[in-house]
């Protein structure tokens, strides 16, 4: 023990404390500010139906207004010399409540029902704490400090997230939603902004989801576009990705500090791998580095663990200034991605009730104040909602069906185990008395199977698992992999070290073939800047290409999706099953069902010889100028499209074009 201390502390001396610390914080307040500016200019814009033009106006005053703050922010850090670790610390795990937590996951495991799991978990941290006891006083744990070799660290951890986001790949055809706001938004920069649809280009069709309506992400990308140049998809794909995978490194850094303020940078590093392990469609892992051209997925890699890092650190110090970027943070998360509208409150409240300590009640409560803009938001888009219920209607809303899809069906063990156990496994008393908190109300709101039901009605049954995001699991699974070998460490020295981090690794390599970055979830490598299926974007861009001016375009839905990432591009008839269900409720019924059964017909389904003819016949009050077909369904529909005044003109990527004059 003596030694360890001894390397401690020859390893802790910072070099130029104030410099490193400074650019520590400027590296995720920067971005936090600049953007939650952007955010209020925008949503300023939609309140007022201003256009994209006049935002493009004072987007470069909101944006260096921002950077302003946050270097205010990180100026005014304390940057305390040689600040030291709090001693406290000989503490050794409990094995008894590591022991309860290990069986609950094993017969959790086994089979064993996810209602009598959550009651088991429950009941043993209410025990924990009861026996435990709430310490009477929080003594202060400064992280090790930001040395040279730490920060070395950083960078490379921030190099290394880069670029395995740039060569990573995994197409997604929401680009037709999220690129496409990009680019319609340049494409009419006259209209008011996030006012009307962005994929089939029909006059008056309002956004297919009314939360669409506070999210300010995909116009930063339009703003960026216009002001430097470039296409909206390259910087959506290739540039902004890239830079934010960057900063990935100091957000988890900013919570870890507080949660393993020893081993943090060890604890960092087990966090970003632990973030990729999740591959399924909608799991953790899929909302970091495979997808992080996406506002949402910023907010869950991002977003969250800085939010709670701001949260922790006002209540620590009462500054001002550290609750100025609590409210930044989650003014940013909105913009990011509507679901912070319940993810964000539901989060601070978790932070809030874990940081709470007795004479600082002021404090929490003021931590919970900036909750009242997603909530504010979330009352301004509630109504639109009603006339999608019968689309969400079918949709199952079951706890345990969303542990297992949002943590993966094998990597739930895991994290359900360092939700349990690092509480019992972190030295310190004060982190460990608010990691029982957070264990303990992630348990009894976003993971409690008798309430799933009545949070679906708070949101919607269609992204009600996305709860699961306000659960810092991915920090507490790290912590808990660290704290574990420090422990062992401690009691069996350089052998026991030595089997823990093998058992670690062991882990990483069993779920590495279920993580993000494997092949079964669709993801290639590629020096390539565009995250596409590459055929059927190139096949988008030569059906724009061939459609004649004013007509619209009919394609199936593997090319459709992508015809709303291009800035000039045609009116579409149809876009994709899941975007026609949505907005289909803001047609008229005829209209919107002959949308859909188009769209099926140049697939390659088959409808009866009437409704075929009805369908034909609907080309024309359409004005559908070009129509892509299957290779299978050419075959079928050749003759009958050529009556009706098509004629067959190419075939690429299996695609077969058939082309008509408007007159």
């Amino acid at each position: 023990m003596n030694h360890v201390s001894e390397l401690e502390a020859k390893t802790s001396a910072p070099a130029q404390p104030g410099t490193l610390n400074f650019v520590f914080v400027l590296v995720t307040a920067c971005p936090t500010c600049a953007f939650a500016f952007w955010t209020v200019a925008t949503h300023f814009a939609v309140a007022a139906h201003l256009s994209f033009e006049w935002l493009t106006r004072i987007g470069p005053f909101a944006l260096l207004a921002g950077i302003a703050c946050g270097i205010f922010a990180a100026r005014t850090i304390n940057a305390a010399a040689n600040p030291q670790v709090a001693a406290s610390l000989k503490f050794f795990p409990s094995w008894k409540w590591l022991a309860f937590a290990a069986a609950l996951i094993l017969l959790r495991a086994l089979g064993m029902g996810y209602s009598a799991f959550w009651i088991g978990s429950v009941l043993l941290l209410i025990s924990a704490m009861a026996r435990i006891g709430r310490p009477r006083e929080f003594p202060s744990v400064s992280p090790a400090p930001l040395t040279q070799r730490r920060a070395f660290v950083l960078i490379l951890l921030a190099l290394a997230s880069a670029s395995v986001t740039y060569v990573a790949h995994r197409p997604n055809v929401d680009d037709a939603i999220y690129v496409g706001t990009a680019t319609d938004a340049i494409a009419h920069p006259g209209l008011p902004v996030l006012s009307h649809d962005v994929l089939y280009g029909v006059p008056n069709l309002p956004p297919m989801l009314p939360s669409y309506t506070v999210e300010t992400y995909e116009l930063l990308i339009a703003f960026l576009a216009r002001f430097f140049g470039g296409e909206p998809i390259f910087w959506a794909h290739a540039i902004i990705p890239t830079l934010i995978a960057a900063i990935l490194p100091f957000a988890w850094a900013s919570l870890m500090r507080l949660l393993v303020p020893r081993r943090w940078v060890a604890a960092t590093a087990v966090a970003l791998v632990v973030l990729t392990l999740p591959g399924v469609s909608i799991g953790l892992g899929n909302f970091a580095f495979v997808t992080l051209f996406y506002g949402k997925a910023i907010l869950v890699s991002a977003g969250i663990p800085l939010l709670y890092a701001f949260a922790w650190n006002f209540e620590e110090t009462g500054s001002f200034r550290d609750w100025l970027l609590i409210v930044f943070c989650t003014i940013a998360g909105v913009g990011l991605s509507s679901t912070a509208i319940f993810v964000a409150p539901v989060a601070l409240g978790t932070a809030a009730l874990a940081g709470w300590r007795e004479g600082l009640t002021r404090r929490s409560a003021l931590t919970l104040v900036p909750a009242a803009y997603p909530l504010a938001c979330g009352l301004a888009v509630r109504s639109g909602f009603r006339a999608l219920e019968p689309v969400f209607a079918h949709l199952p809303v079951r706890a345990h069906l969303a542990v297992s899809l949002v943590f993966g069906e094998h990597a739930q063990y895991i994290f359900l185990f360092g939700l349990l156990a690092s509480p019992f496994l972190v030295r310190e008393r004060a982190v460990r008395w608010k990691l029982m908190v957070v264990a303990l109300v992630s348990l009894l709101v976003p993971l409690n199977p008798f309430i799933f039901k009545l949070l679906s009605r708070l949101t919607t049954r269609e992204v009600v698992w996305r709860i699961l995001w306000s659960v810092p699991i991915v920090a507490m699974v790290a912590a808990a992999m660290v704290s574990a070998i420090d422990r062992a460490s401690e009691q069996w020295g350089k052998r026991g070290r030595a089997v823990a981090g093998f058992a670690v690794l062991c882990i990483f390599a069993y779920l590495s073939r279920y993580s993000s970055f494997a092949p079964s979830n669709d993801v290639s490598f590629s020096l390539a800047p565009l995250r596409v299926r590459v055929r059927d974007w190139e096949t988008a861009r030569a059906a724009i290409d061939g459609t004649p001016p004013t007509a619209a375009l009919l394609a199936p839905e593997e090319v459709a999706v992508w015809v709303p990432t291009f800035v000039h591009r045609p009116s579409l008839i149809s876009v994709r099953e899941f975007y026609d269900q949505h907005t289909g409720v803001q047609m008229p019924p005829e209209e919107a069902t002959d949308r859909r059964e188009l769209r099926e017909l140049v697939s390659g389904q088959e409808f009866a010889p009437q409704r075929e003819q009805e369908l034909l016949n609907a080309l024309a009050h359409y004005q559908v100028g070009l129509i892509l077909t299957t290779a299978t369904a050419a075959i079928r529909l050749q003759d009958v499209l050529a009556e009706h005044g098509y004629s067959r003109t190419r075939e690429e990527n299996g695609f077969v074009f058939f082309t008509v004059a408007i007159k």
